[in-house]
């Protein structure tokens, strides 16, 4: 069989046909046109038991894609805490995109792991947000409550200009923006924006400092991976 088969399989969450490439001697770390490996594939469809499956046969757990992307991430992003709990039971290594991805999503529960093993709570991605900024402006009030509480920096500004609160204040969510004041924050005056991200429908990581897990974003929030098809 062809090493990509499994990456297609992986893709598809065809949980037989892993399986079945497995057993026929697949290489388990092969990877994409965009360099995503089974693991992350599987991890992204939350397939819980291909991801045990991959790392039984010794997939490396802290393999990235091309632009950063890691199984860890993908687990954060769905809120998958029995997966992030094996992953990190293998050695997966915390990069400041997984917090930003569970936060984004709103997913409280990961944001509490991923901070409780060690995520800095302020780390940004590329155009400087950070996980705070996303909970914000998706209305994650929840989250964004738990940020403050862990010590978020409420006056961070992005590259942009922009804080919290005008991240908030942008999308109408109200609530948050309440939250973010009685913690401090002010809104910045921005009169017009410096950096813009450009368009993408290709992976949400983009490798740009030396940890390689930072993510590419435009003023209407991070770029999705598009995997369902083909590659680019």
């Amino acid at each position: 069989m062809e090493t990509t088969t499994l990456v297609d399989a992986c893709k598809s969450g065809d949980l037989e046909a892993i399986k079945a490439h497995l057993k026929a001697g697949a290489d388990i770390d092969a990877v994409s046109a965009t360099g995503s490996t089974p693991l992350i594939y599987a991890a992204q469809n939350n397939q819980l038991e291909a991801v045990q499956l991959l790392l039984k046969k010794g997939a490396k757990v802290n393999e990235k894609n091309k632009i950063g992307g890691t199984a860890l991430n993908r687990a954060a992003e769905n809120g998958n805490l029995e997966m992030m709990h094996l992953l990190f039971a293998n050695g997966a290594e915390i990069g400041p995109l997984a917090l930003i991805l569970a936060a984004r999503e709103g997913q409280i529960e990961a944001v509490k792991v991923l901070v409780e093993k060690g995520a800095e709570v302020d780390a940004r991605q590329h155009w400087g947000q950070t996980a705070l900024m996303f909970a914000a402006k998706e209305g994650h009030l929840e989250v964004v409550r738990f940020l403050i509480s862990q010590g978020a920096d409420v006056r961070i500004k992005d590259k942009n200009g922009n804080t919290a609160l005008n991240h908030a204040n942008e999308n109408e969510q109200s609530d948050v923006a309440v939250v973010l004041r009685s913690a401090g924050a002010t809104e910045s005056r921005v009169k017009k924006r410096t950096f813009v991200a450009p368009a993408s429908d290709d992976d949400d990581d983009e490798a740009v400092d030396d940890s390689s897990d930072d993510i590419d974003v435009s003023d209407e929030g991070v770029a999705e991976e598009d995997d369902s098809g083909d590659d680019d």
